[in-house]
């Protein structure tokens, strides 16, 4: 198990330890991640809370961190770092002591100063083991330090602990325009599985920029790589737009009119097979195109009415040749059917036409 979350915590453990470091902080504190999210920035809650600190949505919106369609910034490995540091400071400046501090931020501030209150009223102990806290409360601050001290006494416990890079895994990187995802994965050369390890905030296709720039994440052996492949590429960076339905408006007409087709619409949108798309609902569709994208795209509908088609969607270790051959197609028939090239991510969603 611990090999486990260390393997999880490989690409971030650098950063936090820096960052609560350069802040004067017990290192204990970045170990939190381990006991919330065992450091998976993407895990999945029963509760409404996120991310490798799993902030609730009205706490992240108190420290900053943004919560809209494009993007969930509770899940930002470097803004709900900053975060959760900055309340944890605000917590420590209250209660002066780290183990409340901690308990705090599981529990709440109210609920710890209510305790405090309760035994300083009835003239008892301050101390943290003292106090009438919830005992979840209290075994989230003895799993912290259970966790330190077999870290720390591995050998003493039998447990073998797997090392990590003592050095940065990650550069930071501004982005000023808004860009496909895709496109970022192609011209920095990574995979859509290290592009959303490292990126998790962002919900849809496309990293939206409005007046604020985004924080990109990437290797830093692959930084560079990027950064001079943005340099010189000259087509446009963003092939989806956020569209609200209006009254009276179904998938077929919104469709028809973006040029595009209701399978890839669902698709993109995670819209189930059987679902109907709902008033005032914000969904991706392409960007305007001009009349003769549109004419092609037309032309390309109209050779697929008698066709069924399947959507495949990518594994690890996939080729083109090898869908191709499964499906008794060509590369190429796959690439136009997908307007795409030969890189594939896993997850990807690839249209099948079958005769």
């Amino acid at each position: 198990m611990f090999n486990r979350i260390i393997a999880n915590s490989e690409r971030y453990l650098f950063y936090i330890v820096e960052e609560v470091e350069r802040r004067g902080m017990p290192m204990e504190i970045a170990l939190i991640p381990v006991i919330e999210s065992t450091y998976n920035p993407l895990i999945k809650s029963n509760s409404q809370t996120a991310g490798l600190w799993q902030f609730q949505p009205e706490t992240g919106r108190i420290f900053g961190l943004v919560q809209n369609v494009w993007h969930d910034d509770r899940r930002d490995i470097v803004a709900s770092t900053q975060a959760a540091l900055d309340y944890l400071q605000y917590l420590y400046q209250k209660f002066d002591n780290w183990k409340l501090a901690i308990a705090a931020y599981n529990l709440g501030e109210g609920a710890v100063s209510k305790a405090l209150s309760r035994n300083i009223h009835k003239g008892r102990s301050e101390n943290f083991y003292d106090l009438n806290l919830p005992i979840d409360a209290k075994h989230y601050v003895y799993k912290l330090l259970a966790v330190k001290d077999i870290i720390v006494n591995s050998k003493k416990y039998g447990v073998q602990i797997r090392p990590i890079a003592n050095r940065p895994y990650f550069d930071q990187i501004k982005i000023h325009e808004p860009i496909d995802i895709s496109l970022v994965t192609r011209l920095a050369n990574i995979s859509e599985v290290e592009f959303n390890a490292l990126n998790p905030a962002y919900n849809r296709y496309v990293i939206k920029v409005s007046d604020a720039p985004r924080t990109l994440l990437l290797p830093k052996i692959n930084k560079e790589i990027f950064l001079r492949n943005l340099e010189t590429y000259q087509d446009p960076r963003v092939s989806w737009q956020i569209y609200r339905v209006k009254k009276g408006e179904n998938i077929n007409e919104i469709a028809d009119r973006h040029c595009t087709t209701v399978r890839q619409l669902k698709a993109i949108n995670g819209i189930a097979r059987h679902k109907n798309i709902t008033l005032g609902q914000k969904i991706l569709v392409p960007h305007d195109v001009t009349e003769n994208q549109a004419d092609d795209i037309a032309r390309k509908k109209k050779q697929l009415q008698n066709y069924q088609s399947n959507v495949y969607v990518v594994k690890k270790g996939d080729t083109l040749y090898e869908i191709a051959k499964r499906y008794g197609t060509t590369v190429d028939q796959i690439k136009s059917w997908n307007d795409s090239d030969e890189n594939l991510s896993i997850g990807q969603k690839l249209v099948i036409v079958k005769s």
